[in-house]
């Protein structure tokens, strides 16, 4: 018996499948089955109930799943005492850009501190180049980034897509554009508050606009970073401005700002990044609280 039969074995029967158990642990769906089918066997006895429409414990598993948990926390509990002895085992460290802190990761904090109110968070902000060496210098346990990050001590997972779409200030010009994608010749005749840096966001409005108004020649009115500034500019009408769905929602629902879509253009996608081995009791609860979100906005969409 080792530590990944057990760790498997705990994530099927919490994620209710083994696919869902699979994506968690960054392994394949056969694997998965390998390692439960060698535990069972070591064990010498069923610990799942499977059918093609459901998966139950045995009660075998019942009793087996409450050690193999105690067993796992200690593992966990030991090599985060040698690995980490100098961290807070209660704080959750994320890294991540400026703009995803304040649009994406302040709601999924909230959240996991109304169910965890001991815990503490440390998030630190920089450029989305750094968060890979950010991680690998062991500042954070997590991650929140528009990349998939390829390194082999941290699983990552899909959490949502946001469309680009173009705000505009409350005016009956814009009001009559109705509910459709934004006239593309309307590039050409509005002032654009653009961003002055060469963000995912900006890339993706670059790669738009030759591909789709490559004879528009861009009036730009301003070129800012920040997003609050951006929207404070387009709502009192200083031009029109490309930003992630996300970022506007409060803008749009108070009547402060019109959002129109920007047609063809690829979705602003978000990925969570999380360290495989060493996670303290509060930061695996962390890891799984993402996940849940990330498989109901799934669901919903």
């Amino acid at each position: 018996m080792d530590f990944k039969q057990l760790e498997t074995f705990v994530a099927a029967v919490d994620e209710g499948s083994f696919s869902n158990a699979a994506e968690r642990l960054q392994l394949s769906q056969s694997m998965v089955t390998i390692h439960i089918r060698n535990l069972e066997e070591e064990l010498g006895t069923r610990l799942l109930n499977r059918t093609t429409r459901s998966m139950e414990l045995s009660q075998d598993g019942r009793t087996f799943y409450t050690y193999a948990k105690q067993m796992l926390k200690l593992n966990r509990d030991s090599m985060f005492a040698l690995s980490r002895a100098n961290r807070d085992e209660r704080c959750i460290n994320v890294v991540t850009t400026p703009y995803i802190s304040r649009y994406y990761i302040a709601e999924r904090a909230i959240g996991f501190h109304k169910l965890h109110p001991e815990t503490a968070f440390n998030i630190i902000t920089c450029g989305s180049g750094d968060i890979q060496s950010r991680l690998q210098s062991e500042e954070a346990e997590f991650a929140f980034c528009t990349m998939k990050l390829m390194n082999p001590s941290f699983g990552v997972r899909h959490c949502e897509a946001a469309n680009l779409v173009v705000i505009t200030p409350d005016a009956p010009r814009f009001r009559a554009i109705g509910g459709g994608a934004f006239p593309r010749a309307l590039f050409g005749e509005e002032p654009l508050i653009t961003r002055s840096s060469a963000s995912t966001l900006q890339q993706e409005f670059l790669r738009w606009s030759k591909l789709n108004i490559p004879d528009i020649k861009l009036k730009v009115a301003a070129a800012v970073d920040d997003t609050e500034t951006i929207k404070q500019l387009v709502a009192e009408g200083v031009g029109i401005a490309v930003i992630s769905e996300a970022a506007v929602r409060q803008e749009v629902a108070a009547g402060r700002l019109l959002s129109f879509p920007l047609e063809d253009a690829m979705p602003y996608h978000l990925y969570f990044a999380y360290r495989k081995k060493y996670l303290s009791q509060e930061q695996a609860a962390f890891r799984d609280f993402v996940l849940a979100c990330a498989r109901e906005h799934v669901e919903v969409k």
